[in-house]
């Protein structure tokens, strides 16, 4: 049975906004601006994800901001539940952490693309899922041969995938969750094509 109705109204919305203000922390964009580099909205992808920022800043940079970004989401789940101790605060902080990194309100709503935190709450809740998500990824990619396409149409099957390893309905809203951001994160970039 779900048991929602044990989180307060009050305890909801500071869940979502919370997770959302946590996730909206600009990794990539603090790491380029401590080694002295150009911020990541105005080069390569012009995305603040690890990706942009160990292509265009360096390595170093990078791997830091794809160390924070694994860790937000995590950290806000966490921090909710020490003030409301629901499972429901999971998908909840989760999912909003998540749009928060893709659409952060600390850079004018341009941020990352949600692999990282989503594969930081994924690595938590459900972690055999990524290595399925990973082999699904590469396999279809090299057929689709487009990485925005391939995120969209895999990430689609993630709540499917989540059940191969658990019927938590609070485990398979999350991975709902994040799901749709990310699909609907990545449909920016349908027909985008890197250099």
């Amino acid at each position: 049975m779900f048991d929602f109705l044990e989180l307060s109204i009050w305890g909801v919305l500071f869940a979502l906004i919370a997770g959302y203000l946590i996730g909206s922390i600009p990794s990539g964009v603090i790491f380029s601006r401590m080694f002295g580099g150009p911020d990541p909205r105005a080069s390569g992808s012009g995305h603040t994800g690890a990706t942009n920022v160990f292509r265009n800043i360096n390595p170093i940079a990078g791997a830091l901001t794809g160390l924070l970004d694994l860790g937000k989401g995590v950290f806000a789940v966490w921090l909710v539940q020490l003030i409301f101790p629901s499972p429901w605060v999971v998908p909840l902080a989760g999912v909003a952490a998540v749009a928060g990194h893709c659409w952060p309100v600390f850079t004018d709503f341009r941020g990352g693309m949600g692999i990282g935190i989503s594969a930081g709450l994924a690595l938590w809740q459900f972690p055999l899922v990524l290595p399925i998500y990973a082999a699904v990824y590469f396999g279809v990619n090299y057929f689709v041969k487009h990485q925005a396409r391939t995120v969209m149409l895999i990430s689609a099957f993630l709540p499917l995938m989540a059940l191969l390893f658990t019927t938590d309905p609070v485990k398979i809203t999350l991975a709902s969750g994040i799901a749709i951001v990310l699909v609907i994160r990545w449909a920016s970039d349908f027909n985008r094509f890197y250099e």
